[in-house]
């Protein structure tokens, strides 16, 4: 139906969604896993911890990820959201309206699938690229104190949870789809590729995974580089001990034969 307009909505739940168990006779796809809502709704839920809902009601919406109570992997209070609203038309796939509205040509299940895989990609980067801002903040306070020429105090615990933290980023990205390979969907509708393409330029996809990438290098280089000074500023104190006690072993010695 030409004019229709779809509303659909994307949030990142937590790290991630244990989907097995989950699977449905109705579903029109299993990675991710789609199916059909009451209504014409459709819900997509991606292993990375996204949720799609598309035509649903927030009534809904709120009642189905209740439902993943228990399988939500480290839920998140403050939810990563993305909003866009799809017009079917008959024009280009993927044009923008005045209004920022997406264009369709048609509501099937594959072009929706689609509109899911870029706003679930969008919201957990917008994850990430939260998570590496407040590690940039920790950064930031330890590079000038570097420029004090001074070392962190005690910064053990920081440094661990600062590597932590770039190790379970760079691991959601590696279990996210790559940018470089397709979504499943496109090695049957190949047709869909202009589709594709135009809703990853529009959520700026490439620029922003690459962009965490680049961050997560500065990063592990930042812990790196700690690490090290850590370790010599641990080996020149054990010099001072060696000296310390070689000294102090010289001075009995010569006491020792003072009083002889």
């Amino acid at each position: 139906m030409s004019g229709k307009e779809i509303q659909v909505h994307a949030l990142q739940l937590g790290e991630g969604i244990n989907l097995k168990g989950l699977e449905r006779e109705d579903a029109f796809s299993t990675s991710p896993l789609a199916f059909p809502t009451s209504g014409d709704g459709i819900a997509v839920l991606f292993k990375s911890g996204a949720a799609v809902f598309i035509a649903m009601n927030p009534v809904d919406e709120e009642q189905l990820i209740k439902n993943l109570d228990g399988r939500i992997i480290n839920p998140i209070d403050d939810r990563e959201t993305e909003s866009v609203r799809l017009v079917v038309k008959q024009a280009d796939d993927g044009q923008l309206t005045p209004s920022g509205e997406i264009q369709i040509k048609a509501d099937d299940n594959n072009r929706l699938l689609l509109v899911a895989e870029a706003l679930a990609m969008s919201v957990a980067f917008a994850y990430d690229e939260r998570r590496i801002a407040a590690a940039f903040d920790r950064i930031d306070a330890v590079a000038q104190t570097l420029q004090q020429r001074r070392l962190p105090p005690s910064p053990h615990n920081e440094l661990l949870e600062q590597i932590g933290e770039a190790l379970l980023i760079q691991q959601r990205l590696a279990a996210r789809v790559d940018l470089d390979d397709k979504p499943d969907v496109l090695w049957d509708h190949p047709e869909l590729e202009r589709l594709w393409a135009r809703l990853v330029d529009e959520y700026d996809l490439i620029q922003r995974g690459r962009a965490i990438s680049r961050k997560l290098d500065v990063i592990r280089g930042t812990a790196d580089t700690l690490t090290d000074l850590f370790a010599t500023r641990t080996s020149h104190r054990l010099e001072w001990y060696i000296i310390a006690l070689i000294a102090f072993e010289v001075v009995l010695s010569l006491y020792d034969r003072i009083l002889k």
